[in-house]
């Protein structure tokens, strides 16, 4: 197991990739792809905020982080919606024109025997218990276990703790591609993470923001990828930061905002879309850029 823990994602994410690149654990080739790879590989961001970077060969992905947002959010799982900002998607939609890696489907839409989405019964863990174990949201799901399954999800569970009055968040991957995958993983959860504890400072005011762990079984890169990793790990990782967090993309039941509806709608029909709220202006920018 190799850790890596800094302040912003940037940082992290260097570390994580040079080591990748000169000292990986493994050289395999799962489905005859060659990779390199660490595993159980675990990357601690302290300061949650600071989830994107720049970097002179490859930056965060903003256009897709955008549209990404606004389609986990609002809970859907269409390709429609997506494929615009990233074709890779229309390789492993279902016959039915959805796809399984949605993580705000499965976490805000889709709901148990009991009622109950994966968000409720994380941010209801939290305000019944404020020392509970148990605020857990499951992702990849036995009903994904079939064969020729293209969209075998990558994310496992995620865990929330509040420890010393700090809301923490956990992410488990069963894989992780450091360069495809990771970066607007991490952005997304770290995002995520925000807008839990935005909303449950309803419940505790003084909480504070914690740290985000995300710990990937398989974190490897692609051969096709040696050649962007050493370009880019010698030139400097510039910590970003989205727009600060005003106004809510969903309420405590995962349920999209008003805001957030009004800002899909404007995406999707291209009309003129003013918000007062930084972050909902800079999502709309990115998206129609």
């Amino acid at each position: 197991m190799k850790i890596f823990k800094g302040k912003t994602f940037g940082d992290v994410y260097k570390a994580s990739l040079q080591d990748l690149f000169e000292n990986a654990e493994y050289e395999t080739s799962p489905r005859g792809l060659a990779i390199r790879e660490n595993i159980n590989c675990t990357l601690v961001i302290e300061d949650t905020v600071q989830c994107l970077y720049t970097n002179k060969r490859r930056s965060s992905q903003y256009k897709y982080l955008a549209a990404e947002i606004i389609w986990y959010f609002t809970g859907r799982n269409d390709l429609k919606f997506i494929e615009k900002y990233a074709t890779f998607w229309r390789q492993i939609v279902n016959e039915d024109g959805t796809l399984n890696s949605a993580y705000g489907n499965l976490l805000f839409t889709s709901k148990n025997e009991h009622g109950l989405n994966q968000w409720q019964w994380a941010m209801q863990s939290l305000i019944k218990d404020k020392d509970t174990r148990q605020a857990l949201m499951t992702f990849n799901r036995p009903s994904y276990q079939y064969a020729d399954n293209k969209d075998f999800i990558c994310t496992l569970n995620g865990l929330f703790n509040i420890r010393k009055n700090k809301l923490n968040l956990t992410i488990n991957m069963r894989s992780n591609d450091a360069i495809l995958g990771a970066p607007t993983d991490i952005s997304f959860f770290c995002l995520l993470l925000q807008q839990a504890h935005k909303l449950l400072k309803e419940t505790y005011p003084d909480l504070q923001l914690g740290t985000y762990t995300h710990i990937a079984n398989s974190y490897h890169i692609y051969d096709r990828h040696f050649t962007l990793v050493e370009e880019m790990i010698y030139s400097p990782f510039i910590p970003e930061s989205f727009p600060p967090l005003g106004i809510s993309f969903i309420d405590i039941d995962g349920n999209a905002t008003p805001d957030l509806i009004e800002l899909m709608n404007a995406v999707e029909t291209s009309a003129p879309y003013t918000n007062i709220d930084p972050l909902f202006n800079w999502i709309f920018n990115q998206c129609n850029d």
